[in-house]
């Protein structure tokens, strides 16, 4: 696999792993809850991707600040309170996370 392939392949990983997340919490829409799965990791995968890659090869710190940004989407999109959205970036974060480094 090339190197797109791959980057693909983990966004839709984490698409898939992430929905499951938010469906584990919400269970409801589930067709809403995959949209903004596909919103929200479209917009954060990627920058996560290239700050680890060219800016700051920090792992941890990588992932603190897309649990606090997917919290605030999580909070603005799917209309959920402050703790359990951050309850759910973790989780799903840190799922996808543990997935990272068995691929």
């Amino acid at each position: 696999m090339n190197t797109i392939e791959l980057y693909l392949l983990a966004l839709l990983i984490t698409i898939g792993v992430e929905f499951l997340v938010y469906w584990v919490f919400i269970r409801k829409t589930p067709l809403k809850l995959f949209f903004f799965s596909v919103i929200i990791n479209t917009l954060t995968q990627p920058l996560a991707n290239f700050s680890y890659q060219y800016v700051l090869h920090n792992f941890i710190l990588i992932e603190i600040l897309v649990i606090i940004a997917e919290s605030v989407l999580i909070l603005l999109l799917l209309k959920q309170s402050v703790q359990k959205s951050i309850a759910i970036s973790i989780v799903a974060n840190t799922l996808t996370a543990i997935l990272s480094f068995l691929f």
